[in-house]
């Protein structure tokens, strides 16, 4: 089968490394597998502006130019834009966020059938436009059952088909560390969208701080620190290998988000035996289970996180528990089966719009 997947040309996060992923994959299992991505940057209609959005636009492209395209990223088809003449003929082609569900959408049948692999409910650059993508005629796939929930909820559509993300439990796992210290380490991703709850994070645990003084927090992220507190120990855009001993040498994962579309960080936290206190939202939802895999609370709720915290800190019985529960519930999450029940679904005739 020809695949074409349409990403976006600016830009390295989760999301794309699991298309990059899935790509890869599918050509393993001996699918004619193509990445496209557009030079010319997508309109992402952030702001009221016209001028304002075409001078955004302009900015991105240069950007692309200048920190991807001459970088040669591999395995990346790059385009000028996406159009019936720049992408090839296939079987499927798939748009992968909202602003390419339009071009996808538009491409003529030679491009074969439409997917709309959808990773998050993304209505932060412009909820009007991204709303209206979720309507478009196209076949979606969904990560996890919250992002059913929420096109259910705010659109009355679905629900679609779930294809949970895969994980590299064995690159993450490092037993040689020694966990439970007396010294306590927290772990957290810094974002900046508002969704990710890094500001009840901090709340949380300058509470836990104030009681217990052996805590430590340290935290990652592809952003600046600009609003972290002086006494987070930050590493921007770490490593692969350097993510991997952060996990690894930390004992509590902190996952605040007020809403996800999955969650990878924190599945990576379990799979290296950190035990993760999170909220009810993304991956939580398909396989979180309170007080056994890790301690979950309401999303926005800071002082049923605080507590969950202390439970952890007292109860050093419970804490393992959960670690090893955590490492065995990401465990079980595999890139391969992610990828054959993708495909699957790809292979399937019957309409899923």
């Amino acid at each position: 089968m020809k695949i074409n997947f349409i990403m976006p040309g600016l830009g390295d996060s989760g999301g794309m490394k699991v298309i990059r992923t899935y790509a890869e994959l599918m050509k393993k299992a001996g699918e004619d597998v193509v990445i496209y991505c557009p030079i010319k940057a997508l309109n992402l209609h952030r702001y009221n502006s016209k001028l304002k959005n075409t001078i955004h636009q302009f900015y991105c492209t240069l950007k692309t130019l200048l920190e991807t395209v001459l970088k040669n990223k591999s395995g990346i088809q790059w385009i000028w834009s996406v159009n019936g003449s720049s992408i090839r003929k296939a079987d499927v082609t798939i748009a992968t966020l909202w602003a390419t569900a339009y071009n996808v959408f538009k491409l003529p049948d030679k491009c074969g059938k439409k997917f709309y692999f959808i990773q998050d409910y993304e209505i932060w650059d412009n909820e009007e436009f991204a709303k209206q993508s979720y309507m478009l005629s196209l076949n979606k796939i969904v990560i996890s059952a919250w992002i059913n929930k929420r096109l259910k909820q705010e659109l009355n559509i679905g629900p679609f088909p779930v294809v949970i993300n895969g994980i590299d439990s064995i690159f993450f796992n490092n037993r040689s560390i020694n966990k439970n210290k007396p010294e306590l380490c927290f772990l957290m991703l810094n974002h900046i969208l508002p969704k990710k709850g890094v500001k009840n994070g901090l709340i949380a645990f300058e509470k836990i701080r104030k009681i217990y003084p052996q805590c430590h927090l340290c935290m990652f992220g592809t952003c600046s620190s600009d609003n972290l507190p002086n006494w987070v120990e930050y590493y921007r855009d770490p490593s692969k290998e350097k993510l991997l001993s952060l996990y690894s040498s930390s004992d509590i994962f902190i996952f605040p988000s007020l809403e996800e579309g999955w969650g990878l960080t924190p599945l990576e936290a379990m799979a290296s035996k950190c035990a993760v206190v999170g909220t009810n939202t993304g991956f939580v939802l398909d396989l979180g289970v309170d007080h056994e895999n890790m301690l979950i609370s309401p999303p926005g709720d800071i002082d049923k996180m605080v507590c969950n915290f202390i439970e952890l800190i007292e109860d050093i019985k419970l804490r393992e528990k959960i670690q090893l529960n955590g490492y065995e519930t990401a465990k079980k999450l595999n890139w391969n089966v992610s990828a054959k029940n993708f495909l699957t679904l790809l292979y399937e005739d019957e309409n899923i719009c």
